[in-house]
């Protein structure tokens, strides 16, 4: 109790010392300061749009991340910095929160069981602005581009080491369901896929620990830049709202995503995407709600394998 009070008051002290002046100096150097700590991979890769929009502005950017190898080579970008997710030095950003020390989270909380997108004003927005609104930049929201940069080095050492078809399409079997298992459809679902479409070279990305989809090749476990060069040299992908939904978008690869009503639309699409939905017969959606009980009936009930089959089919005329 005594030390959590001494910490509380040191806080205040290094606040009221540091913080206005820190702001202030980097104001007049015309640097923006932007951090992100967090297990999330997928908002570390929005947030490329977002610091794509700060740069545009003519600022200079300083970014720390736990995940920087997202960030690599990016040209916006003047420093980045490594910093692990328990390292004392996210408390220090976050005292000094202020006009240039900017950190890229909603000012809401997920509370009550509910996504935190739940909580603002304006709920169909993309999350890149959920997370940043707060900025105070006049950031343009309208076009929306994250970014992924590899180095010419990269691009050589893959293009020769890692063997891959000349052309092949991705798929995931399953969605990450540690935070919510409503982004989830159907495995069986995903494997009618790949026995439907014979055609096509399919590669399932995702965690060693996912099942196994059969009839196709498996990379896992790839490191996040090699899994975006994947992405990067496929032809189009079948997947949930998520990580490979975002780095999708740095390429502008066609991406056939599953939409099972958990958040509205708006939240995650992109210019890229093709929506496989049928969120009208959702009785609660957008849901926003993390352990929604009814929605895997839902979900099950509204999205049939046939209306999966045909969206793709009637997308890539060049595989019938």
């Amino acid at each position: 109790m005594k030390k959590n009070m001494i910490n509380r008051y040191l806080k205040k002290i290094l606040k009221y010392l540091f913080k206005d002046k820190l702001n202030q100096i980097l104001d007049k150097k015309n640097i923006i300061v932007v951090f992100r700590n967090g297990s999330a991979i997928g908002d570390h890769l929005y947030m490329s749009s977002v610091l794509r929009e700060i740069a545009l502005k003519g600022y200079k950017i300083i970014l720390f991340s736990n995940y920087y190898e997202l960030f690599l080579n990016n040209i916006r970008i003047k420093k980045i910095y490594k910093i692990g997710s328990k390292n004392i030095f996210w408390s220090f950003l976050n005292i000094f929160k202020g006009k240039n020390i900017l950190e890229f989270r909603s000012k809401h909380e997920e509370t009550k069981g509910k996504h935190f997108l739940f909580f603002h004003k304006d709920k169909k927005i993309h999350l890149s602005k959920a997370n940043s609104e707060h900025f105070n930049l006049n950031l343009k929201y309208e076009k929306l581009d994250n970014e992924f940069f590899f180095s010419d080095n990269e691009l050589k050492d893959w293009n020769k080491n890692i063997d891959l078809p000349f052309r092949y399409s991705l798929i995931q079997s399953t969605t990450k369901k540690n935070y919510t298992k409503n982004k989830e459809w159907d495995f069986n679902g995903m494997q009618m896929i790949v026995n439907h479409f014979k055609k096509i070279n399919w590669i399932q990305i995702g965690k060693l620990d996912e099942p196994k989809l059969k009839n196709c090749s498996h990379l896992l476990n790839l490191n996040l830049r090699k899994l975006a060069y994947i992405i990067y040299k496929s032809e189009f992908l079948v997947t949930y709202e998520g990580l490979f939904n975002h780095l999708a978008a740095c390429f502008n690869k066609k991406n056939f995503i599953i939409h099972t009503g958990f958040l509205p639309v708006e939240a995650f699409n992109y210019k890229n995407n093709i929506l496989i939905e049928n969120n009208k017969e959702y009785p609660c959606y957008p849901c926003y709600d993390i352990n929604c009980k009814h929605h895997p009936y839902f979900t099950k009930k509204n999205i049939k394998i046939e209306k999966v089959i045909k969206k793709i089919e009637d997308n890539i005329s060049h595989y019938k």
